[in-house]
């Protein structure tokens, strides 16, 4: 079980680091999209990663959210209730309905929406981080 639960937890930090890599794809194509990515040994590779990342986002945040889920429940299981697991996991499903928020938001609101996803992306970045290093 605890190769199982490690498994999950880290299944969980690889979906959700390419999650994020979304607005980070999206920032350098803004800023450099126009000079250095288009320079041939630049272009083709970053189109294809860039697309890769940005079509697949929403899937990368299910794929995270499951893994989290799964952790929990193997985690739970043998050490009961951790706080410093529990936060990242309700950051992450907070994160996820907040997604399906923007996803279905009218004009007016989705600024706001997509402003908090993005803070609460962050935000989970410290309370995984903090989780795995009071783990270790």
């Amino acid at each position: 079980m605890r190769e199982l639960g490690e498994f999950l937890g880290w299944f969980t930090v690889v979906f959700f680091s390419l999650s994020f890599l979304n607005p980070v794809v999206k920032y350098v194509q803004k800023t450099f999209g126009k000079t250095l990515l288009k320079k041939d040994p630049f272009k083709k590779p970053w189109q294809f990663f860039m697309k890769f990342i940005v079509k697949n986002h929403r899937l990368f945040g299910l794929m995270a959210a499951l893994g989290a889920l799964g952790h929990f429940l193997v985690q739970y299981s043998r050490w009961g209730f951790v706080v410093s697991g529990v936060i990242p996991a309700v950051l992450m499903f907070l994160q996820g309905a907040l997604g399906y928020l923007v996803s279905k938001a009218k004009k007016e609101t989705k600024k706001t929406l997509l402003l908090l996803h993005k803070i609460l992306a962050v935000l989970m970045v410290l309370a995984i981080g903090t989780h795995l290093i009071q783990m270790g």
